[in-house]
C-alpha cells in the first residue's frame, strides 16, 4: 500500500478544490439561466434517474445527501410545484412516503438539463480524452468503499 505523502495529499486537495470550482461554475450557469441552484437541480435529476418517483431514503442515497438536507430541499421544490410528496402503503406500512416529479418538474428538469449538460461539457468533458475518462472511472471505483456483508447468525439453523 502506498504511503500518504505530500504528493498524494496535494493530489487529494487539488481534486477537492477543482471539483468545488466546477460545481460553483455549473451552479452559476443554472442560476443565471434558471434562477435555480445546482443543489435543487441535483434533486430533480436524482428523481428523474430513479424513474420520476422514489422513497425519500432512496433519493437521499441517489443524490448523496443526509435526510435532513434532502427534506429541506424537497420542502422548497414542493412549494414551487416541482415535486409532490404523498403517503403510500408499502408492505402494510401506512407511514411510507413517496416523492414524485410533477409534470411541471419534469418539464423544468428537461430544460435545465440542457444548461447542465452544456456546462459539464465545457468545464469537464471536452478537456478529457477517453483514457483520462477511463482513469477517472477507475479512480472512483478504487475509492468506493467495499460494502460490509454481515453473516446471518441463523444460517446454521436452516
Amino acid at each position: 500500500m502506498a504511503r500518504l505523502d505530500a504528493n498524494r495529499i496535494s493530489a487529494w486537495r487539488g481534486l477537492q478544490a477543482r471539483v468545488a470550482d466546477v460545481e460553483r461554475m455549473i451552479d452559476a450557469a443554472l442560476r443565471e439561466e434558471w434562477d435555480i441552484p445546482l443543489n435543487w437541480f441535483d434533486v430533480l435529476a436524482g428523481l428523474q434517474r430513479l424513474g420520476g418517483t422514489a422513497r425519500p431514503t432512496a433519493l437521499a442515497d441517489e443524490v448523496g445527501l443526509p435526510m435532513s438536507s434532502l427534506t429541506r430541499r424537497l420542502d422548497r421544490l414542493e412549494e414551487d410545484g416541482w415535486v409532490t410528496r404523498q403517503r403510500v402503503t408499502i408492505g402494510g406500512d401506512h407511514r411510507a412516503m413517496q416523492v414524485a416529479l410533477t409534470a411541471r418538474g419534469r418539464t423544468l428538469w428537461r430544460a435545465m438539463n440542457v444548461t447542465y449538460r452544456r456546462a459539464v461539457q465545457s468545464l469537464f468533458a471536452e478537456r478529457m480524452d477517453d483514457d483520462l475518462i477511463q482513469a477517472i472511472h477507475l479512480s472512483i471505483e478504487m475509492m468506493t468503499p467495499i460494502p460490509v456483508i454481515e453473516e446471518d447468525p441463523f444460517d446454521d439453523y436452516m
